[in-house]
């Protein structure tokens, strides 16, 4: 059989390039090559995953079996992705790595999406300097586009620590960037934002971003945020007065002159009941005059890192404290404000430390000026330590939330992300998005979503080399 398998393919091979070959029958008019069979299977390379990873330069359209993952999977030309199984015709995720790869470059840590375009910060890659990358969508996939690097970029910067992206614009933080503010001070990790401009294909640095009042050790750009005209940083290390890590964030807004656009500080943000280690800042948002601010470390009472979050408005050019919320079954280290997101009548805070780190998501919709809570989130799969609430992200009627440490199929730490829809004032469970990732790869530590399409990075992927996987709303 061996024998007629290499002769077939000779033939194939050795004809003009108008020849065909069939087998069974007569070939199609539109075939090379056309086999047809009633009792009889096609079967395509049947390979390991080790196998499959190590072909050397695999063309667009390679297509292999592989036996460890029980599918057949499709090469793209930049990545292997699996066909789906489903017989409802489901789009599967796409994942996608960085081009530059390596271990403990932790890409995926964080990721945002606006629109086509999509960042995703590496923190580790370069000794801990950092990189963050550009993917912009083709067709019904995502290519990288741009690779980001901080200028003068030193080991242990933590540039992509937080990304963010809005329109043609991208900030990214490095909270750890030692700043010189004269030839005998530097101020160590003071940290650093910076802005990036679109330009066709090409992402250029437009500024950095600095805390006016900026010290040593602030962590400033350990969060950030982009909708518009307006950037928001957190400084969540930042010491106010005696308190030391109590935080703070700053807003910028873009002055767009006959020459040049500068981003100019409009207001610095702290809490009136602030106090040490509240790392206040630790996350941030802003959309549409309202700003977003947790502080996970806040204690409430005597329930140490029971955490808080605070909305502010923009009136003109003021920023003015609107509301503080709470859990309002609130405990000890639940770390409420971990993460939060605002978009529209909505925000939402991440409680990763509630029930033994199970995990738990608050919800809230505007009323007026106020902010109603509502039905807090807790799928019904979550166990202690899973971590759901570390990330979350909103866009229209979707929330998608991330569970980084959740077990999968057997795989500790494998991570999911649970998707969620508006419904009312509500919101409804629609499903949790796994993958075929191994142990260790903490799908979930960052998410996106944006106008029905998301991406959930992996950090923790072979050796946290990292990846992100993307996917759309209606694909399941």
């Amino acid at each position: 059989m061996k024998h007629i398998l290499l002769y077939l393919l000779f033939l194939l091979l050795t004809q003009p390039a108008l020849a065909q070959l069939g087998m069974g029958g007569q070939p199609h008019p539109s075939a090379a090559l056309d086999l047809k069979a009633t009792d009889k299977a096609f079967y395509p390379p049947r390979l390991t995953s080790a196998q499959r990873v190590a072909i050397a330069s695999p063309q667009p359209g390679a297509m292999v079996y592989d036996t460890d993952k029980g599918r057949l999977y499709l090469h793209d030309g930049q990545n292997w992705y699996p066909l789906p199984l489903s017989p409802f015709g489901t789009s599967p995720l796409i994942d996608r790595f960085a081009s530059d790869g390596a271990t403990n470059n932790r890409f995926g840590f964080s990721v945002a999406m606006d629109g086509n375009y999509a960042v995703v910060g590496a923190s580790g890659a370069s000794s801990d300097q950092g990189k963050a990358y550009v993917f912009a969508r083709l067709g019904n996939t995502w290519v990288e586009q741009a690779i980001l690097t901080a200028p003068g970029g030193a080991t242990g910067d933590y540039f992509g620590t937080s990304v963010a992206i809005s329109g043609d614009y991208i900030v990214v933080g490095a909270y750890s960037r030692d700043v010189r503010v004269s030839s005998s001070v530097t101020n160590t990790d003071q940290g650093t934002a910076y802005v990036f401009v679109r330009s066709g294909t090409t992402w250029t640095l437009q500024t950095t971003l600095l805390n006016s009042d900026g010290a040593a050790f602030d962590n400033f750009g350990s969060s950030v945020s982009i909708a518009g005209d307006y950037i928001l940083v957190g400084a969540s290390d930042k010491t106010v007065g005696a308190n030391s890590r109590q935080g703070k964030a700053y807003i910028f807004t873009r002055s767009t002159g006959p020459i040049f656009t500068t981003w100019v500080q409009q207001a610095n943000l702290s809490a009136s009941d602030g106090a040490a280690t509240d790392y206040f800042g630790e996350s941030v948002s802003i959309a549409g005059g309202y700003a977003m601010v947790g502080a996970s470390g806040k204690d409430i009472g005597t329930n140490f890192n029971q955490g808080k979050a605070y909305i502010y408005v923009r009136a003109g050019t003021t920023w003015i404290l609107q509301t503080s919320l709470t859990a309002s079954d609130g405990a000890a280290n639940d770390y409420f404000g971990v993460s939060v997101a605002i978009a529209g009548d909505y925000a939402v805070v991440g409680a990763y430390g509630k029930n033994s780190s199970a995990g738990k998501v608050y919800t809230y919709a505007r009323s007026g000026a106020s902010w109603v809570a509502l039905v807090p989130l807790t799928p019904s799969d979550l166990v202690a330590a899973d971590f759901f609430g570390y990330s979350v992200a909103l866009s229209g009627d979707y929330l998608l939330v991330g569970a980084p440490d959740k077990d999968v199929s057997g795989n500790t730490n494998q991570g999911a992300a649970y998707l969620y829809q508006r419904s009312g004032v509500g919101w409804s469970f629609v499903r949790r998005i796994t993958d075929d990732s191994p142990a260790d790869t903490y799908n979930g530590a960052g998410v996106s979503i944006s106008n029905g399409s998301f991406v959930i990075g992996g950090s923790g992927f072979q050796d946290r080399r990292g990846k992100v996987a993307f996917g759309t709303v209606d694909s399941f």
